[in-house]
């Protein structure tokens, strides 16, 4: 049947006149003779006479034309191949700056970022990289193979359609994809071709990753000084003490008064570091602060040390360096609770007492019970045994506590002094300032364990009049007509929150337990004791400031005398101290920079083929342009010749001609699919001789040849 109908279409009318119009295209592919004008009419006028004449050769001379007149040289340089050659160009050596941006990464490797205007800018120029390097990539690979596919057709042994469709085809990652499936052939060609659009992505991602901020940790030595605890209190003798005590108690309420919350922080009112009080007396090993954990009763004392000679101190410089330090830890014990009357039947003789008078009220009368020493009243007293047989001998000092209970009764506490001396581990850094980070006892203290030379109980005088002038650092609180617990009273007792708080005398709590008394007591003594050691330059505490010509530099805590006794000096120097400062510098992501160096280098390599292509292949670009099907088609009224033209300036020179997809044998039984020219006529075309010929609408249903 299929036959029966194939005869029938060949002794068709319309199949003899189709057959016809081909005989006659052999015409157009005639070599003009020297006679033959080589003149043509335009386009536009060959296209508006054809339904008059038929292929007829006209006097052109008066008319414009754009259709190439004579025989032509493929792609001749003119204006328009040296612009394009120039794009080209261009193009290719686009993908250099790529290799700079890597170049300039890897040089800025290690560079600090502050006032770094050229890292800054390459840092903005590699967030446009992503959506930049996709661009470039497309319009260079998608160049060369175009290119590629023109050099191949123009081989002597050719290329397969095959692989000329997967190569034509390969003009983005999604195009080279569909052209794999589609066509199905020449797998490993397209699998290549895949695998060259994978860098695509990969290469405008690493771009962007090339660099990132991070820090560097530079150390180097520094000099440092600190205030020594082992200097000798300004409470040493009896010329000045009054100044000296009042800058004392100066100091020793404002830290006293100062906010809970700075009470428990890791420095004192004006930045210097706290002493911790040590957690394990048996072990010498190093033991880490906890700063969030702490609380006041942790630390020796509300008064730290001051430290000078950081003049660098910054947010990102910040110093490490060992220092020395003593505090006196007190282990006190509920000793009795006795009538005020008894109380000097427990105190020794030759001791050091404070308070010597208190108020013993009964019977509507009023009495004073005279305590051996000063007669400076308050709500506490502290006496010691420093004169003892027991003491002179090498022993440790002891303490007796007695606090006032106002109904003529005394608690009294028996306590034991002991001098720790620590090495301590300090970082400064701002803003957090400075603060002991670990702490041991020291391994090599600089006197024995009888604290015969310790800093405190150095000298009989300093221990009667720190002892002396204690118990009335916060002031005495007689009204004359009742009497009050002192604040430091208040705090032992565990009123803590608000020590201050005026109140009278009362009976000594029960739930104060000895470790609680002890800690509590241990703080405020020392803070007393630390107070005194320098108080008219105790609030100096700049970090940048160098020490004075007045002051005295020492590399060693204590200096023994001629006596055998000691004295101290104001500051210590500290040679091995180390100055970190943490820099913020460009890092260069290693395995992104060469990824980038890889794509950027395939993507070189086909943009300098794609030119190199373009520059020497002979052949019109006659692929991917739909103007390109007009090519000797002899159902479009194209001129003659023209077949060195390429697909982009056939385009431009055919831009007002019509065209349609349609059906040339609409009459016979099967049809046959062209590109007809058209003018708008409903089911006619144009042929190629200008003539009007019936096409009819493709329709699903129909079959065709």
């Amino acid at each position: 049947m299929l036959c029966e109908t194939t005869d029938s279409v060949k002794q068709s009318p319309s199949r003899a006149n189709y057959s016809g119009v081909e005989n006659d295209e052999s015409s157009r592919f005639v070599q003009p003779s020297e006679t033959t004008s080589c003149r043509a009419a335009s386009i536009e006028e060959r296209s508006q006479k054809a339904l008059e004449s038929s292929g007829s050769t006209v006097d052109c001379d008066d008319v414009r034309s754009e259709w190439p007149q004579c025989p032509n040289i493929i792609a001749p340089k003119d204006f328009c191949w040296w612009l394009g050659a120039i794009s080209d160009v261009i193009l290719t050596f686009t993908p250099v700056a790529f290799f700079v941006i890597a170049a300039l990464a890897i040089q800025l490797e290690g560079q600090p970022t502050e006032l770094n205007d050229k890292g800054r800018h390459l840092v903005e120029a590699t967030k446009l990289a992503p959506t930049v390097y996709p661009i470039v990539f497309a319009a260079v690979a998608s160049r060369f193979y175009k290119t590629l596919a023109l050099w191949s057709a123009t081989r002597s042994r050719g290329v397969s359609i095959g692989a000329l469709e997967q190569i034509l085809g390969s003009q983005s990652f999604a195009g080279s994809l569909f052209r794999l499936f589609s066509v199905r052939s020449h797998i490993s060609l397209g699998l290549m071709i895949l695998l060259t659009w994978t860098l695509s992505p990969l290469g405008g991602q690493s771009s962007s990753r090339l660099l990132f901020k991070t820090f560097k940790i530079l150390d180097s030595p520094a000099i440092a000084y600190y205030s020594t605890t082992d200097v000798c209190s300004s409470m040493l003798g009896l010329s000045g003490i009054q100044a000296s005590s009042t800058a004392t108690n100066s100091l020793f309420t404002s830290s006293l008064m100062a906010a809970e919350e700075q009470r428990r922080s890791m420095t004192d009112l004006w930045t210097r570091p706290r002493i911790p009080r040590l957690n394990d007396p048996s072990t010498d090993d190093w033991q880490t602060v906890d700063h969030a954990a702490m609380r006041e009763a942790d630390y020796a004392s509300l008064i730290g040390i001051k430290i000078l000679g950081l003049s660098n101190i910054s947010s990102t410089t910040s110093y490490n360096f060992k220092a020395e330090a003593s505090y006196n830890d007190l282990d006190c014990n509920f000793m009795i609770r006795v009538p005020s009357n008894k109380t000097p039947a427990y105190i020794p003789e030759n001791r050091w007492t404070t308070p010597t008078m208190y108020r013993d009220s009964g019977n509507g009368t009023d009495k004073h019970i005279q305590l051996p020493g000063q007669s400076l009243p308050g709500s506490f007293f502290v006496t010691s045994d420093y004169e003892t047989r027991e003491r002179m001998a090498g022993g440790h000092l002891h303490l007796l506590f007695g606090s006032h209970e106002g109904d003529r009764n005394y608690t009294l506490y028996n306590c034991t002094l002991r001098n720790v001396p620590l090495d301590l581990d300090i970082a400064c850094s701002l803003p957090l300032g400075c603060g002991v980070q670990r702490y041991r006892r020291s391994r090599s203290p600089q006197w024995n364990e009888s604290d015969s030379y310790a800093p405190f109980t150095l000298h009989l005088s300093v221990v009667g009049n720190i002892l002396n002038r204690f118990p009335s650092a916060a002031g005495l609180l007689d009204t004359g007509s009742a009497w009050y617990q002192t604040s430091i009273d208040n705090y032992l007792r565990g009123n803590t929150r608000f020590p201050f708080k005026l109140t009278t005398l009362s009976p000594w709590p029960s739930n104060v337990t000895d470790e609680a008394f002890s800690r509590r007591l241990t703080l405020l003594f020392n803070t007393y004791y630390y107070a005194s050691l320098g108080p008219s330059t105790a609030t100096d505490s700049n970090y940048s400031s160098l020490p004075g010509d007045n002051e005295e530099i020492r590399s060693q805590p204590i200096y023994p005398d001629e006596k055998g006794g000691r004295y101290g000096a104001t500051l210590v120097k500290v040679d091995d101290a180390r100055e970190i400062t943490s820099r913020e510098i460009y890092a260069l992501n290693h395995h992104w920079v060469t990824i980038l160096l890889l794509c950027t280098a395939v993507l070189q390599i086909l943009s300098l083929v794609g030119l190199f292509l373009r520059l020497t292949t002979p052949v019109p670009d006659i692929f991917d342009y739909g103007a390109s099907l007009t090519r000797e088609n002899p159902f479009v009224p194209v001129p003659k010749g023209g077949s060195a033209i390429g697909g982009a300036e056939r385009a431009r020179l055919l831009r007002r001609m019509r065209v349609k997809m349609a059906d040339v044998r609409p009459d016979e039984p099967v049809g046959y699919v062209a590109l007809v020219g058209t003018k708008g006529v409903l089911d006619q075309g144009v042929n190629a001789h200008g003539e009007l010929i019936p096409t009819r609408a493709l329709s699903r249903w129909r079959r065709y040849w």
